[in-house]
């Protein structure tokens, strides 16, 4: 097993580390209502393993990304590489990245109930949020395809119909951190209320680079608005909208080079790298880019009959981006990435019934609607090799290449896919006695889909014989259509037992599915489709509030295997191929404990035990699930003193992640792709109804390590660390009117 450092475990504990996301009311645990189960309840009541983090959490805890959100919650793990769109989010080991626009989630997003299909759409800041709940394991009965790890759900606050409030905030840090966020609400008569919120952020990026302009800088600006209109008693509309805005130099990653690309650097008078891959130094010739804009429209109705409530959500989400990185890490002109624009739109509908049929049964039916189009490209060439390739690749790879390649040989492309999804759902609750819940849920979905699909290489070589160019090693040429219908069928059936008024015992199974796609650059036209994911999980949970609701404890054994896994692996000379694989099994235990202990001390601490998680039929069978460590948590508390007519606080959290391979590659060495993790936040302030002044600090620890590693490049021998955040500190002021 890993090993994890103890001493800032320790200090952790004694400095009162904070991040509990409850808080003191009469001495007993604050209630926490989820919507879980797409209707409102006790987290403790709910039979799901969920967690919850509630506003003044977020607030507090500086929860203020998706990053913050996977520290805090022990199953969740994050990582990003060149841009949010590549971000790769998994729970109990079961993730993906989205590096070809074919590639669904395996862990869905879901804001006020919208689907977002592109995980890159829920990483920006979070601003005004109510609530998020994280759900584990399978979700294919309320929430459809590709939740098959898991879901999560952002739900944003309402209007406020009784009152005018609102809030104002200012940040500033270190690496030129500022950030300003803004939120006001307010009845305009008696039925109809608005709110607005927005922020702006930036921060200087996090390398040194000694080429262009360091990158991994944030320049971002969000603006919601939201009208709600109580119709009647039974009828009530809520419209949302939404536009985020970003323009930074794109991720950055640090860098080990190559024996040859340090020699040529030395020969053309550059400066070559230390041979350190976690200084944050790096020397790269094109600047990378990430500018974003997306929009978000939704409609929440709701009427509540007498003898059920039936809910529509409607969402359409609109979003273009360009991306570019320098595609071989260094100042030479190896490969130029000349960048590519994407963009996207989706349009949403659901439908939901929620009843009950006497006065034992509660049920939900629900249809699902969801049509989307992805795109890629416009064409024009992205990829081109530079004119110190030949330098560098005829010593990595073959004094020959020249035969295969030549400067300013290229890789052009495009791609469109196409998605149209129809889905009926329902699940239903028999509370048999007082005591014992059975229940069993149904989801059928129908699913098309159309790629329209097309690259093509250029070089000015002439090949002999029967090799090929060295471009169309990276890319496959092809210019066609693919199609294809999948049909699935997911269910749940779960009992629950509770034990005596406090506590609960519960046993589930259920099914998952994440769809297929074409692979959009790597593979000839019948090797493009890769199919359906299913995903078969068993859970034993206890749920328990003890010493008169002063001590929260929930566990959850699970077992999950998945069928038809969509592997996706890099190929040394860039990109990634996605392939249905074989199988892969994970199973674990995850456990969650919350205490006050004093009327001011609120402990928690959060495990994730994981006993196994590796690739068991295939190619890779025996191989370990990358990003996934037999043992993560965190451990916090908060400490609260009355002062001068307000509170002194005193919180932190200490993360912790054993050491778990960083690389989803072939070939992997542990003295370069094995990582840990152990990081300590604090944070020190004051606060009253109106005011709340804090000092911050992330990652005091400074612990360096890296999120994702990249395989060697074979034409170059270079290596890419894309790492954590490094040591940051600032000062928060926020007030309340």
């Amino acid at each position: 097993m890993s090993k994890i450092k103890l001493k800032p475990l320790v200090s952790a504990i004694v400095l009162a580390l904070a991040g509990a996301d409850v808080v003191a009311q009469g001495f007993e645990l604050e209630e926490i209502i989820v919507t879980a189960t797409k209707r409102s309840a006790s987290l403790q009541d709910v039979p799901v393993a969920v967690n919850a983090f509630s506003a003044e959490t977020i607030q507090n805890a500086g929860i203020n990304d998706a990053h913050d959100l996977a520290n805090m919650t022990p199953s969740l793990s994050l990582t990003t590489s060149r841009d949010p769109f590549t971000s790769r989010m998994s729970i109990r080991g079961i993730g993906t990245s989205q590096n070809d626009p074919a590639l669904e989630p395996s862990v869905g997003m879901f804001v006020d109930g919208v689907f977002f299909g592109r995980t890159g759409l829920g990483m920006s800041d979070l601003t005004d949020i109510e609530r998020i709940e994280v759900l584990q394991g399978p979700q294919g009965t309320l929430y459809g395809k590709n939740t098959n790890a898991g879901a999560i759900s952002i739900i944003t606050k309402r209007p406020n119909l009784e009152e005018f409030e609102g809030s104002a905030a200012v940040a500033a840090g270190n690496y030129g951190m500022q950030k300003v966020t803004l939120s006001a609400t307010g009845p305009l008569n008696d039925s109809v209320a608005y709110r607005v919120s927005g922020s702006t952020h930036q921060r200087d990026g996090f390398y040194n680079n000694a080429g262009t302009a360091d990158p991994s800088n944030a320049d971002d600006w969000n603006l919601q608005g939201k009208l709600s209109w109580e119709v009647s008693d039974q009828l009530s509309v809520l419209l949302s909208a939404t536009h985020v805005d970003r323009d930074t130099t794109g991720g950055g990653t640090d860098v080990l080079l190559g024996d040859s690309v340090q020699a040529e650097l030395a020969n053309q008078g550059l400066s070559p790298l230390k041979s350190d891959a976690y200084d944050y130094e790096m020397g790269i010739d094109t600047e990378s880019k990430f500018e974003m804009e997306a929009d978000t429209v939704s409609v929440h109705v709701t009427y509540d009959m007498d003898w059920g409530e039936l809910t529509s959500i409607t969402g359409w989400n609109e979003y273009d981006y360009f991306s570019r990185a320098d595609s071989d890490g260094s100042e030479l002109d190896i490969i130029r990435n000349l960048g590519e624009p994407y963009s996207g739109d989706s349009l949403s509908q659901e439908f939901r019934l929620d009843s009950t049929l006497g006065e034992s049964i509660d049920y939900q039916v629900g249809l699902f609607y969801y049509d989307s189009t992805t795109r890629r490209g416009d064409g024009s060439a992205s990829t081109v090799l530079g004119d110190d390739f030949l330098t560098i690749a005829t010593q990595e790879l073959s004094p020959l290449l020249g035969l295969i390649s030549q400067p300013g040989d290229s890789i052009s492309g495009s791609g469109v896919w196409n998605s149209e999804t129809l889905a009926v759902f329902s699940q239903m609750t028999w509370h048999a006695t007082d005591e014992l819940h059975i229940t069993g849920g149904l989801r059928w979905t129908d699913e098309e889909k159309q790629a329209d699909l097309y690259t093509q290489t250029f070089t000015t070589a002439t090949p002999p014989g029967a090799l090929s160019a060295f471009v169309d090693i990276l890319a496959t040429n092809i210019d066609d259509t693919f199609e294809r219908r999948s049909i699935n069928t997911d269910w749940l059936f779960k009992v629950a037992q509770d034990v005596g008024e406090e506590s609960m015992v519960y046993v589930s199974a259920s099914t998952g599915t994440k769809s297929g796609n074409f692979n959009g650059v790597n593979g000839t036209a019948d090797q493009r489709e890769f199919q359906d994911e299913d995903t078969m999980s068993f859970e034993l949970g206890f749920k328990s509030n003890l010493l008169d609701s002063r001590l929260r404890l929930n566990a959850a054994a699970f077992f999950t295997e998945i069928k038809d896994w969509q592997f996706q692996y890099s190929l040394p000379e860039g990109g990634t191929v996605v392939s249905n694989e074989g199988a892969v099994e994970v199973s674990g235990v995850d456990v969650s404990i919350q205490a006050l202990p004093f009327e001011n001390l609120t402990l928690e601490a959060g495990l994730l035990y994981m006993d196994k998680y590796e690739v068991t039929e295939g190619p890779n069978a025996g191989k370990q699930l990358a990003y996934t460590a037999d043992l993560s948590g965190n451990l916090a508390a908060t400490v609260l003193f009355p002062f001068a007519e307000g509170t002194i606080y005193l919180r932190g959290d200490y993360v912790f992640m054993g050491d778990h391979w960083t690389t989803n590659a072939n070939s992997r060495d542990k003295a370069l792709d094995w990582n840990d993790r152990n990081v300590l936040n604090a944070k020190l302030g004051w606060r009253n109804e109106q005011w709340n002044l804090s000092v911050w600090g992330k990652n005091l620890t400074a612990d360096d390590y890296a999120s994702l590693t990249n395989p060697y490049q074979s034409f170059s021998g270079n290596k890419a660390y894309v790492l954590a955040a490094p040591r940051t500190f600032g000062v928060d002021a926020r007030y309340n009117f």
